[in-house]
């Protein structure tokens, strides 16, 4: 292979779109398939190939490819040779290229030597050669090395070849080695900008047409920069453009920075020609300059405001507001006079307190009749008060509020000053009329009322064998009373009612299952009535005698009642009527007896108190085994004793009881073995007689009014008062027109019906037509 590879040696070829064909084709052993490879620009000059029969360098041929043929062909030209018959087998195959003709200089050549002999024959050949005419006018480059390479100085450049005449161009036309040679020289500047003003003076040809670099007029102050010359019009561009020794001359370059974009920029220009950005203006008229750039209500000549701001750049703040800072205030809470929301004036910044009412019972309504607690931010309300919603008209019971539902209690529920409004009640709390009753009567004295557990029969009983009961809700009271008629008389010839349990003073009343009414009285007489006539009234007599002061019993499982039963020297007697010996003594203390209740016969409790030293109130809880022992328990009681005794205790439900007594004491019991007081309304110095609490057996309607006792007191005009575990509660009150006696005893059914008796024949109902 030559220096340049010019021959290879390939398989099957596709050249030019076509396939090569092989050499058997052609001849087999004796024609060779060449195909040349040159550049494509070459159209103007001529290609030889010579075939040389290497053992006789005699024998060779030559074909030549013109200018003629070159320049309607493109690349690769296709040649072969048929070897002579008398020629060897070893041949030696040469292509030259020539620039302009045959005649030329050679600019390239590849030889090889093919031995047809040996097989390799049999495989076309390349041959390429480097004929750079890249400008296309005919002269291949001086770069081409192979034999005599070519003549053309700038193949790029179809103005300069051996053929071309010098012009003043500062370039070798001519490629003779020279540049503008022979040409006359002229006075005259390099323009290097080619804005036709030159700078450095020179000596040089006249340039030819289209020539640039050059001018006949001198002067110009920067040659490299087309937008500087003499004469030029000065722009903004941080040059001199007109060569007159000034910058910029007549344009504003300090752009001032408008942050807020009030109008009015901060100090300290930035200098350019162009906007720095776009929060960037020309500030021909100032100063004054923006204080606070990057607030758009701070600017020099705007009004100040009321914005803890110096709005007109002063030096001062909100100097036009003279009271701002000054003390104020908003009902009770303190503050300071401060900008208002529309910033042209001032108002106190105290918030208004927060009103809170209390609310004792937790119902979420404050009382209505209470002062408002104001209370300012910052500070804690007091506990137990609510905000301002104030509607409760009873503070101290969860039933009643603003809004509450009504229900059939005697009780303004809703605090719109109506009782049990738009409800089927059946009634109000008022006295029962009643011939039996006798109303107004000073020989009917009533000091106890029980109550079946579901509603009727209702007993009551009282001084001289006062004895009568309602049998049902629309029936009238029958007397079975010591000394009256059986019937109301009508001409005074009725007979006396011999149906009696005998002339003694009932001081206490329970009603069985069955609906038998059990008395208890003076010198222990205990009698037990059923209602029915020609009934006998034993058994008897407590074995100690004493009086009789409250008595509560249970039914047994083996059918019948048991009767618990204090009297007035602290004796607890258990009461079985068929056992061997029904009356069984538990416990004798030094204590008097006036109140015993319980929900079961396990637990009991018993109240009472001691006259003289140490003389004051006691609690007593009793364990009781059915049938067998009680265990008494002393229970406490806070804060402490006051004149006089317990009268009277009721429990409400396993943890809960209530008791009162003499001067105005009312305790509540939690269940455990403390008994806390709670002084009448207004620490009255009231003879509390009887009381009854509700349990929690309540329908939803009425649950809220579980735990509240009722009692009544002695006084001369006696009252019905209630006790929530929040304090007195109002309602429900009795007639001020027939509630003119001393009241002795309280009843309170499951559903809620109130009984109470008292002197001279008074009997109060709820509800009652």
């Amino acid at each position: 292979m030559s220096r340049k590879g010019g021959w290879v040696v390939a398989g099957l070829l596709v050249l030019g779109g076509c396939s090569v064909p092989s050499l058997e084709e052609l001849g087999g052993e004796r024609t060779i398939r060449i195909t040349v490879q040159y550049t494509p620009s070459f159209k103007t000059g001529c290609i030889v190939m010579r075939t040389q029969d290497v053992a006789s360098a005699m024998n060779f041929e030559e074909q030549t490819v013109g200018s003629d043929l070159l320049s309607r062909s493109t690349p690769p030209l296709a040649l072969s040779v048929l070897r002579p018959s008398d020629w060897g087998k070893k041949l030696q195959v040469t292509i030259a290229a020539y620039e302009q003709n045959c005649a030329g200089k050679k600019v390239d050549q590849v030889e090889h030597v093919v031995d047809l002999g040996d097989g390799r024959g049999k495989t076309p050949l390349i041959a390429t050669l480097e004929t750079p005419d890249w400008d296309g006018d005919g002269f291949v480059a001086t770069s081409s090395q192979i034999g005599e390479g070519g003549s053309d100085c700038d193949d790029w450049d179809a103005m300069r070849n051996p053929s071309k005449q010098e012009i003043c161009d500062d370039k070798d036309n001519n490629c003779a080695g020279g540049v503008d040679e022979g040409l006359s020289l002229v006075a005259m500047f390099r323009d290097l900008d080619g804005d036709g003003v030159g700078g450095e003076a020179i000596q040089h040809c006249v340039p030819a047409a289209g020539v640039r670099g050059y001018a006949n007029v001198g002067g110009d102050c920067k040659d490299d920069n087309a937008n500087i010359a003499p004469g030029k019009t000065e722009v903004c561009d941080n040059e001199d453009n007109n060569c007159d020794g000034v910058t910029d001359e007549g344009f504003d370059k300090n752009w001032y920075l408008d942050d807020d974009g009030d109008g009015v920029p901060r100090a300290g220009a930035t200098v350019q020609c162009g906007s720095p950005g776009v929060k960037y203006k020309q500030y021909s008229s100032g100063p004054p300059f923006d204080c606070k750039d990057d607030d758009p209500s701070i600017a020099p000549g705007y009004s100040e405001l009321c914005d803890n701001k110096d709005n007109n750049c002063d030096g001062d703040t909100d100097e036009t507001f003279t009271t701002k800072g000054d003390t104020c205030t908003n009902l009770s809470c303190v503050g300071n006079f401060i900008c208002n929301a529309a910033q042209n004036g001032v108002e106190c910044n105290a918030q208004a307190p927060r009103m809170f009412y209390p609310d004792k019972d937790g119902d979420l309504d404050g009382y209505q009749g209470a002062v408002a607690d104001e209370v300012c931010v910052g500070e804690t309300p007091q506990s137990g008060w609510v905000e301002n919603l104030h509607t409760d008209c009873d503070d101290v019971d969860p039933a009643t509020r603003s809004g509450r539902g009504e229900v059939c209690d005697g009780i303004d529920n809703n605090c719109n000053g109506q009782i049990d409004e738009g409800l089927p009640c059946g009634g109000t709390l008022k006295h029962v009329e009643n011939y039996h009753v006798r109303f107004g009567s000073s020989d009917h004295d009533w000091r106890t009322v029980a109550a079946h557990p579901s509603g009727y029969p209702v007993w009551i009983a009282g001084r001289d064998g006062k004895l009568a009961v309602k049998k049902s809700a629309g029936a009238k009271f029958e007397s079975f009373s010591f000394g009256d008629a059986t019937t109301q008389p009508g001409d005074g010839s009725a007979p006396a009612n011999a149906n009696n349990c005998g002339n003694h003073d009932w001081l206490a009343s329970w009603v069985d299952p069955s609906g038998n009414v059990w008395l208890g009285g003076e010198g222990g007489w205990l009698a037990i009535h059923s209602g029915s006539s020609g009934f006998t009234c034993a058994p008897g007599t407590t074995p100690g005698g004493a009086n009789i002061t409250a008595l509560v019993g249970f039914p047994m499982s083996t059918g019948g009642s048991v009767l618990y039963i204090t009297d007035t020297v602290g004796r607890l007697y258990r009461f079985a009527p068929a056992a061997p010996t029904p009356f069984a003594e538990l416990d004798d203390n030094t204590a008097n007896h006036y109140g015993l209740h319980g929900l079961q016969e396990e637990l009991l409790l018993a109240v009472g108190g001691i006259t003289g030293t140490g003389g004051g109130q006691r609690f007593r809880g009793y364990d009781v085994t059915p049938g067998g022992a009680a265990t008494a328990t002393s229970h406490s009681y806070a804060p402490g004793n006051t004149a006089g005794n317990a009268k009277a205790v009721w429990m409400g439900s396993a943890g809960k009881a209530c008791a009162v007594g003499d001067n105005g004491a009312a305790w509540r019991w939690d269940g455990n073995q403390a008994w806390n007081r709670v002084d009448a309304p207004g620490g009255a110095n009231i003879p509390f007689t009887s009381v009854v609490m509700r349990n929690d057996a309540q329908s939803s309607a009425q649950r809220l009014l579980a735990d509240q006792c009722y009692t009544v007191d002695g006084n001369a005009n006696g009252r019905l008062r209630r006790l929530t575990p929040y304090g007195w509660a109002r309602g429900p009150d009795l007639p001020v027109s027939t509630a003119t006696v001393p009241l002795n005893d309280i009843a309170i059914t499951a559903t809620g019906e109130i009984w109470i008796v008292g002197e001279d024949g008074r009997v109060f109902h709820y509800p009652e037509p």
